[in-house]
Parts: structure tokens; sequence; C-alpha cells
């Protein structure tokens, strides 16, 4: 009894009493300022400055470019009524991509990310967890507004020199529409956390809203639809961007849905989850480390691992559970057939190729749908990226590249498994490099059918590319993954002396330039994936600037050449290093 009244004591006392709302506040800002004091404390102004700098520099240098790109394509091609009755559904498209992203987010746990600390020590603390929140979401609806609508007013200063209306005009109506996309992700994404939709729920209703404005979009852009048919749910947002040349009261109403989307997103920060809030912070610092370094295929695993992406447990197709065979079963008949002859078991023959394509094919078999979607979705924007850079503007190449580029990285899972697991491969007795090259088989496979899908979304935007398009859309697919290819086997560490025939170990010394061109050498090293990955674009700008078949044929000749050049880099990558190694080292011993 006099323990039981110690305890109701004790949980009513100062110590554990929740402090007044005013006073915890007035802490957790005093807790705020003097760690962004400590922190600025160590910050180098001038090099913040420089950085701004370049930044600006290389803004107007993109900027001026992509004006010179987009010249005299609009006005060519769209007047003032086109982009009053179709740009609305077609920009109405992005903000239901943008619902659906967020909504998506918000089924994984983001898109708010704190830091540890601030979970464990102020989040835990008796503090009104929606205080603490308010400043961080806050935080990401800023940030998410202010770099969409930045995008969006330096786009609206480029349409206004093609078309209708004032610069001004353009850019606020741009930057205003832009805000929105922006802002509707976050408001979305957190209070689809908020309110606990699971994620099929998120992926249904993410999938009907953008299906149903792109099939409306897709009607008004070929004036097939009429009536209701013409009215998606985001063509109300995507009018806000045409204000540059007409402006209707009605049109008030999407920024007034955002703001309250946004006041509600404020409100319910109380209700966020701190296990995805936890696990989510330890993820993205990792990933700003690595994106810190230029670490591209880390960035893209710890994104995989943000969703919760995994591996299928059985593939697809598989009826019944995956089984693997006893060890002892297979060593006990390994002994008997030694017994038998009389002799010491065999050493394990060379592997067959055979054998590296079935542990391929069935990685590529366990491959989420989700991520097949992805991939599905990524040919389809490089087959529209190519038709537009082929039929309107060589701008539209960077969205070619991209697709091509992120489609090779999403399709090396194979080659991407062999590396992640470096003792695994190292205790094999043969070389890495025929092992990563044949791992290249499987994803090659699949990259047809991936090109083939980009081809037909080519084909269903201008029929009459139809023959080009198939023709060059393979050699394409091989040669853009070759990007994704470099930046996997560059990830793989030194390989040792005993299995691959190198005779270097593991912490060998690996940096062949001097500690002053380190930056430039990382830049570089950022650089050449995505310029190799370009090499795929070359038959859409040859057709497009010379309109030549035997040009066109004559570029799918040089990619095979420029495929069948990488492949032999991966096979004979680790003895060229070693050969280098090597040279440098016995330069080193002769000067020392």
């Amino acid at each position: 009894m006099q323990r039981g009244q110690y305890v109701l004591s004790a949980m009513t006392s100062d110590v554990l009493a929740v402090p007044a709302h005013a006073d915890a506040k007035a802490t957790l800002s005093e807790l705020r300022r003097t760690r962004q004091r400590r922190r600025l404390g160590d910050t180098d102004w001038y090099d913040i400055a420089y950085r701004v700098y370049l930044f600006a520099l290389v803004g107007l240098v993109v900027v001026v470019w992509v004006s010179d790109a987009i010249d005299g394509v609009i006005g060519d091609t769209v007047d003032t009524d086109d982009l009053l009755t179709r740009g609305p559904a077609v920009l109405g498209l992005m903000v239901a991509v943008s619902f659906g992203l967020g909504l998506r987010s918000g089924a994984d746990g983001g898109p708010i990310s704190i830091e540890v600390a601030d979970i464990r020590h102020v989040l835990l603390a008796p503090i009104s967890q929606r205080t603490v929140m308010l400043r961080p979401i806050g935080q990401r609806l800023r940030s998410a507004a202010f770099a969409v609508g930045l995008t969006g007013a330096v786009l609206g200063q480029l349409i206004a020199t093609e078309v209708e209306g004032s610069r001004a005009a353009w850019a606020a109506a741009c930057g205003v529409f832009g805000a929105i996309v922006g802002s509707t992700f976050v408001s979305t994404a957190v209070l689809g956390h908020a309110l606990r939709v699971p994620r099929w729920a998120a992926t249904l209703v993410a999938t009907i809203v953008v299906g149903w404005q792109a099939i409306v979009a897709w009607g008004v852009w070929n004036e097939t639809a009429d009536g209701l048919a013409r009215v998606g749910p985001a063509n109300l947002v995507g009018r806000l961007a045409l204000w540059g040349i007409s402006q209707r009261t009605i049109d008030v109403v999407p920024i007034a849905v955002a703001i309250v989307m946004a006041a509600a997103a404020l409100l319910a920060g109380g209700r966020l989850r701190l296990e995805p809030l936890a696990r989510r912070g330890e993820l993205v610092s990792q990933l700003r480390f690595a994106a810190t370094v230029q670490d591209l295929r880390t960035v893209v695993q710890l994104r995989r691992q943000l969703r919760s992406e995994a591996l299928r447990t059985r593939q697809w197709g598989q009826r019944d559970a995956p089984t693997r065979p006893d060890p002892r079963a297979v060593t006990r008949s390994h002994r008997r057939a030694a017994s038998v002859d009389g002799a010491s078991p065999a050493p394990p023959a060379q592997p067959r190729p055979s054998v590296v394509w079935r542990r391929g094919s069935r990685s590529l078999r366990r491959l989420p749908l989700a991520r097949l979607v992805r991939i599905a979705l990524l040919a389809g924007l490089a087959g529209v990226g190519g038709v537009l850079t082929y039929d309107s503007s060589p701008l539209f190449g960077l969205v070619l590249l991209g697709g091509l580029f992120l489609v090779g990285l999403e399709s090396l899972e194979p080659l991407s498994q062999e590396v992640d697991r470096p003792d695994l491969t190292d205790g094999y007795p043969i070389e890495r490099g025929w092992l990563f090259a044949n791992h290249l088989l499987a994803p090659a496979v699949l990259l047809v059918g991936v090109a083939l899908v980009g081809a037909a979304v080519a084909t269903a935007i201008d029929p009459a590319l139809a023959l080009g398009a198939f023709t060059i859309a393979v050699p394409m697919a091989w040669a853009g993954a070759m990007g994704g290819v470099v930046v996997t086997v560059l990830d793989a560490p030194t390989a040792p002396s005993p299995t691959t025939l190198l005779g270097t170990p593991r912490d060998a010394e690996t940096s062949f330039v001097p500690p002053e061109f380190a930056g430039f050498s990382t830049v570089i090293k950022a650089m050449i994936p995505v310029v190799l990955s370009a090499t795929g674009t070359i038959p859409v700008f040859v057709a497009r600037y010379s309109g030549d078949a035997a040009s066109v044929a004559r570029s799918i000749v040089g990619l095979a050449l420029f495929i069948v050049a990488g492949v032999v880099w991966v096979r004979r990558r680790d003895p060229w290093t070693a050969k280098v190694r090597n040279f440098f080292e016995e330069g080193r011993a002769a000067t020392s």
C-alpha cells in the first residue's frame, strides 16, 4: 500500500510533470537556437558564398542554353487558343503525379526527415509532438514550394518569349503553379502518413487519379474527348499556369485548396509515427552523405530502402515455396563418390555461363512489382523524350538520357547483388571479371523488353516513326545502360590476389592522382557514367539532323562497337588495373 502511494506521488511530482506549453515552446526554441549557433560557428562563409556564385552562374548558363534550344518551338506549333484548350489537362497531369507520389511517400513513412537526436531527446520529451513537428513540416513545405515555384518561374520567362502575354505575368503564373505542385506533394504525403494510409490503398488511389488525368490529357491533346470526358481532377490547377494570357475568378479555388491542405498538414504533425521517422532519419543522413561523395549507386539503394522496397521471396510464376538442397546430403554423396573412386574429391570445375544466366534470371524474376512498373514508366518516358527530341527540340534529349540511364541502373540487379557480396565472390575459383561480364546477359534480355515498351510508346505518339523506333530501341537501351554498368562495377572493392590472380591486397592504395586534384577527379568520375549513357542517344540526334537511313545505320554500328568495348572493359578491368597499379608502384619505388 505504501509502495503504491509512493509511485502515485512520484508520477504526480514536479520531476515527471508536463511543463506548460509556453515554457516548453521557449525551451525548444532555445535548444534550436543554441544548436544552430554551434553549427554555424564552424561554417566557412566564404565557401558558402563561392557555392552560391557557382550555382547562380551555372543556372544562368543553363537558362540561356534552354532558351536557345526552345527558340521558335512553342510559337511555331502551338498558338494561344490551342494552349488554353489543351494546356490545363496536360499541365494538370503534373499535379496528379505530384499527388500520387506524395500519397505513396506518406504510406512509406515520408516525407519528413529529422535527425535521430531530435527523436530521442525532443519527441520523447514531455512536450507536444505537434509543436515540435511544426518547424520541420513548415520547412519542407517552404523548400518544396520554393524550388518547384522557382523552376516554374524560369520556365514561364522562357515561354513568354514565344507566346502572348508579358514576361512578368507568365513568370508569376508559372511560379504559383509550381509552388502548388511542390506543396501538394508535401501536404499529401504528410496527411497520408498521419492518417495511416496503407500502401495498397495509396497505390490504388494514386493510380486512379493519375490514370484519370492521363486519359483526359490524351483525349484533349488528340481532340478525341468531348463533354465530361474533357474534365480531369487537376484541370483547374493546370489552368493556373496559363494566367499569363487568361485569368478567371474560379482559378483561385486551387490556391485556396492548396492553402487548406498545407494548414491541415501542419496540424497533423502530432499524428506522425515515431518509428518511421527514426528509420527515415537514419537513412536520409546516409543518403545525404552518399550524395555528398557522389556515390550514385548508394543513393539509388538508399532510395529503395526509404520506400521499403525489397526483393520477392518467391519468383514470379513460381507456385511452390523455394527450397534449398540439404548440405549434409550433398556432403554424404560427395564422400561416397570419393570412397568408390579411392581418391580425394576433385576441385570444382570452371562454371559455365549457363549457371550465371540461371542466377541472373532468377534474380530478375524476384524484382518487386513496384520496381517493374517503375522500369516500364522510365522506358515510356525515354520513348516520349526520343519522339520530342526528333520532332520538337533537342532539349528533350535530356529526358531521353535520363530515362536510358535510370533504366540501366534499375535493370542491373544480378550484377549489383554480386558486387554487394564481395566476400562471397572472392571465394569463387574464377576471375571476378568473367563473372561480372556474364552477369550482363540477363539484364540485356530484360532491356530488350524494356526497349520494346519505349518503342511502343514512341509509336503511339507518332505512328510515322514506328519503323525507326523499333529499329534503334534495343541498341539504344543497351548503350544507355553502360553508364549504370560502369557505376556498378566501379563500386566493387579491390579484388584480392587468391581469386582474381592480381597480386594486389584489398587495402592497397587506389589513388593515382595527387590530393590537389582529388575534387576534380571526383567530378570527372561522377560525369563519366552519364556521358557514357549519353552515347545511347546518338541515333535519335543523327535521325533528327541528317534524316538519312544510312547515317542512322552507321550510328547503330557505332553503338554495337561501343557496347562490345564496354563488355571487354568489364571482363578485363581487374588485370588492367593491376598492371596500371604495378606501373605506378614501380615508379614510386624507383624514385624513393
